[in-house]
C-alpha cells in the first residue's frame, strides 16, 4: 500500500494496517534494498509498510526554516530515524489494538479519519459565481440590523404601586406617551431615532437593547427589574435594512460556505461507509425514524 503524502501520521494508523500481516516475511525475502525499490518513491520501508519519500521531505521543509544554516546529513538522518520511530510506535499500537480497547486512542484515529474525510472539500475554494450564489439563497445567514425608534420610562424598585398602574394603563389599550403623562414616569436617556441596536445598548445597556429587539413598531414590554429600577421599552418604528452587500462580507461568507462544504462531504463519506457496512441492531437497542 502506497503512503499517502501529507497525510497525519494519526490518519496512518489506519491506513497502513493491511500491510502489517506481510510486512515480516516481505523485509526478510527481498531485503532492505530491493524492498525500498519496491516502493517507488518510499525512502525507507518499516515491515512492509513505506515511509513516503514526500512525507521526508515535508519534515526536512520544516527543520530547514528553523534554521539559518543548511542541514547536515545527520541532521537529515536523524529526522528519518524520527520518522520512522513514529511508525513503529503507530504499528505496535495496530498490534495491541488500542483503536478498539483505547478510547482516547479510538477518539484520535475517529478524528483522523473525520479529517481525512474532509480533505478534499477543505481544500476547495469557492468561486465568485458560487458565493455570490449560496449568498443569494441564505438572505438571513449575516442578519442585518433593523433600525430602531425607542422610548423607555423607568420607575424606583421601590415605586411598585405606579409601575403597576403604568402597565394597567398600557394593558388598557392606553398610548405609551400618554401612559406616561398619566403616571409621571421618568424617561430613559435614549438615542433619538431611527438608530441601530447597539447605539441604544451605548445608551441605556444590553437588557434595554434586547427587550427593543424583541418588539414590532407600537409594542411595549415590562416591568423590566435593571439596576434597582422598574423599566418599560416601547418601540415606535422598526425599519428592517437589507443584508450587507457579498463584497463587505465576503471573508464570513466563504467562511460559512467552507463549513457547509466540509459538512456534506462528511455526511458523504459517512454515508458511503454504511451503504458497505454489514450493520445489525439488538432487539433492545433504540428505535429510529419509522419504527426502524
Amino acid at each position: 500500500m502506497a503512503a499517502r503524502p501529507g497525510l497525519p501520521r494519526a490518519t496512518l494508523l489506519l491506513l497502513a494496517g493491511a500491510g502489517l500481516g506481510l510486512g515480516g516475511a516481505m523485509w526478510t525475502a527481498l531485503g532492505v534494498g530491493r524492498a525500498v525499490e519496491s516502493y517507488g518513491d518510499a525512502i525507507a520501508v518499516v515491515d512492509g509498510t513505506p515511509i513516503a519519500r514526500s512525507v521526508f521531505d515535508s519534515a526536512i521543509e520544516g527543520l530547514a526554516s528553523a534554521k539559518r544554516t543548511a542541514l547536515t546529513e545527520a541532521e537529515k538522518r536523524e529526522a528519518l530515524d524520527r520518522i520512522i520511530d513514529e511508525e513503529l510506535l503507530l504499528q505496535r499500537a495496530l498490534e495491541l489494538g488500542l483503536g478498539e480497547s483505547d478510547p482516547p486512542s479510538r477518539k484520535a484515529l475517529v478524528n483522523a479519519m473525520l479529517q481525512f474525510s474532509i480533505a478534499d472539500a477543505s481544500r476547495r475554494t469557492a468561486s465568485d459565481a458560487e458565493l455570490r450564489a449560496f449568498y443569494a439563497e441564505r438572505p438571513k445567514l449575516i442578519a442585518p440590523q433593523p433600525l430602531l425608534s425607542v422610548r423607555g420610562v423607568s420607575f424606583s424598585a421601590k415605586d411598585e404601586a405606579r409601575a403597576r398602574a403604568f402597565k394597567a394603563a398600557l394593558d388598557a389599550g392606553t398610548a405609551f406617551e400618554a401612559a406616561v403623562r398619566q403616571t409621571g414616569a421618568e424617561g430613559l436617556l435614549l438615542p433619538g431615532g431611527p438608530v441601530i441596536p447597539s447605539k441604544i445598548a451605548e445608551y441605556a445597556g444590553a437588557s434595554v437593547r434586547d427587550a427593543a429587539l424583541s418588539l414590532q413598531p407600537g409594542q411595549s414590554i415590562g416591568p423590566l427589574a435593571i439596576a434597582n429600577r422598574l423599566v418599560f421599552v416601547h418601540v415606535v418604528a422598526r425599519t428592517e435594512t437589507p443584508p450587507p452587500p457579498l463584497e463587505e462580507v465576503r471573508d464570513v461568507v466563504r467562511e460559512e460556505w467552507q463549513k457547509r462544504e466540509t459538512e456534506k462531504a462528511f455526511a458523504a463519506y459517512v454515508e458511503g461507509l454504511r451503504r458497505k457496512a454489514r450493520i445489525s441492531y439488538d432487539a433492545a437497542a433504540p428505535k429510529g425514524e419509522g419504527g426502524k
